[in-house]
């Protein structure tokens, strides 16, 4: 991959966070495509009410994906998603810390980039693909940056018990983000053998 794919690859991981913060509000029984669809507007506008800059401070980026981002992803199962088998070994400590510390440092690593988010021109996105039961969704889009950039975003959602659809993962240009977190945290396992070292040197890390 080129530098200049490389670069633009970064902005849309930077530009994610900001776009899903607007699916926070959503009707039941919203289609999921609708849902994305429509955090894109939000996105624009939380950039032109200057609610989402660039400097802004950690703290408060990290109390705006709170509220913004909480009553659509679950967090909690992602963080345990990327423990993977790892997270039957842990404690209820221990899942409670990761999930802070997990959520605080996609945070830290998305805020380096804000910057950036004025090179975000348009999305498309597409129908959902359901599966068997309906439970389960996945909605492809397309992030155009202003110098012509394609990239590639699939969703993947679920419909919890309250009936809403919330994203649990996404793919962009072929990597799946959860995945890498979750071989990241094998990985550590694997060097120290502790969940909690693993926490407490994850969080080290990331914050780098």
């Amino acid at each position: 991959m080129n530098l200049v794919r490389l670069r633009g690859l970064n902005i849309v991981f930077l530009l994610l966070t900001g776009w899903l913060m607007a699916t926070a509000v959503q009707a039941d029984q919203k289609k999921p495509e609708q849902v994305v669809d429509e955090s894109y507007q939000s996105l624009r506008k939380l950039i032109t009410d200057n609610v989402l800059i660039a400097g802004m401070p950690e703290q408060d980026l990290l109390d705006l994906m709170e509220n913004e981002l909480g009553p659509v992803i679950d967090f909690e199962r992602i963080s345990r998603k990327v423990m993977g088998k790892y997270a039957r070994q842990a404690s209820e400590a221990e899942l409670v810390e990761f999930h802070k510390v997990f959520k605080k440092t996609l945070v830290s690593t998305y805020s380096k980039g804000l910057d950036r988010l004025d090179e975000l021109d348009s999305a498309e996105v597409g129908d959902a693909v359901y599966d068997k039961k309906r439970k389960r969704a996945k909605v492809p889009s397309v992030i155009i940056l202003k110098g012509g950039e394609r990239y590639q975003v699939l969703y993947s959602m679920f419909l919890n018990k309250q009936q809403q659809w919330k994203v649990e993962n996404l793919v962009v240009e072929g990597i799946n983000i959860g995945l890498v977190f979750r071989n990241q945290f094998a990985h550590y396992m694997e060097q120290y053998n502790d969940v909690s070292m693993v926490i407490e040197n994850w969080g080290i890390v990331k914050a780098e």
